[in-house]
């Protein structure tokens, strides 16, 4: 019995080693920062916390948790969250001397062919008229069917230039109304996150899909059953429908993709419930020892 207990007990920090050995660093589908919005603007970093719950691509992150604007982005202890909230393109527009690049990139060397039109065939038309003559002979003429006419190919259209619009200056950036009010508007993307984290919510952050958030009321709900899926299930569609047979379909299909792809972290988040939980019991019985 002991010998099982210390199998089971192995084979579970060796999972919880694989899962944190695939901890995301950088979500491969965000653009990063400029260097020079990182350069200008600095980072505005909150204090560490411990409740919430965020998943990177479908890969559960562990507490603490520290939200902070690094530049036009927002990151989540040091792995990036999010496109850039405002593009450092529109800093750079309200910087006295801009210039203006335009660069034009010329379509494919070789052409596409045109095909060929087809002609159209004579086609013979059935009015629908039958003449005096034709009601009383023997053998009345033929009907002759409407020959199909033939579709034209259709040409391709002709292929335009791209032409890309750069923003550029010389000298030092100057802050001024518009880049200040630019850079509230990202400092209140990360004080959003940061604020439901800390009441216990959740966000699901994707490069392939939008933050999906949702309060204390909501998270408790899914993660009540989200863990016992992950580990239940090992077919991707019969994954899918228990989520939205549950009631889950607000998931975004490619994010039910990522969190299949990461079932193995069911370990990490039954265990943090269960902390949850036992924490919760000794709270009821130290208050009602008090």
């Amino acid at each position: 019995m002991k010998a099982t207990r210390t199998a089971i007990a192995a084979i579970v920090a060796a999972l919880l080693a694989m899962s944190a050995a695939a901890a995301p660093r950088q979500a491969a589908g965000f653009a990063k920062p400029p260097a020079a919005a990182l350069k200008a603007l600095k980072a505005t970093v909150g204090k560490p916390f411990t409740s919430g719950y965020v998943f990177v691509d479908g890969k559960y992150m562990k507490p603490p948790y520290k939200v902070e604007r690094w530049g036009t982005v927002i990151r989540v202890n040091g792995v990036q969250v999010t496109n850039e909230i405002v593009p450092w393109e529109e800093f750079i527009k309200t910087q006295e001397g801009v210039q203006v690049t335009k660069t034009t990139t010329p379509v494919a060397a070789q052409p596409v062919a045109a095909e060929p039109e087809p002609q159209e065939e004579e086609e013979d038309v059935d009015d629908g008229e039958v003449s005096f003559d034709d009601l009383f002979d023997d053998e009345p003429a033929a009907k002759k069917k409407p020959a199909k006419k033939k579709k034209k190919a259709p040409r391709p259209r002709p292929r335009k230039p791209t032409v890309t619009v750069t923003y550029s200056f010389d000298g030092e950036f100057v802050p001024n109304d518009k880049t200040k009010a630019y850079l509230e508007r990202i400092n209140a993307a990360r004080t959003r996150i940061d604020r439901q984290l800390r009441a216990g919510g959740y966000y699901f952050f994707g490069s392939r899909y939008s933050a999906i958030s949702g309060d204390a009321g909501a998270g408790g709900h899914l993660f009540e059953k989200l863990p016992d899926m992950m580990k239940r299930y090992s077919d991707r569609d019969a994954f899918a429908s228990a989520l939205f047979s549950a009631g889950f379909n607000y998931l975004p299909q490619p994010l039910v993709h990522d969190l299949f792809r990461n079932r193995i972290d069911y370990v990490q988040i039954e265990q943090r419930l269960k902390s949850a939980q036992e924490e919760r019991k000794w709270s009821s019985v130290l208050g009602g020892g008090l």
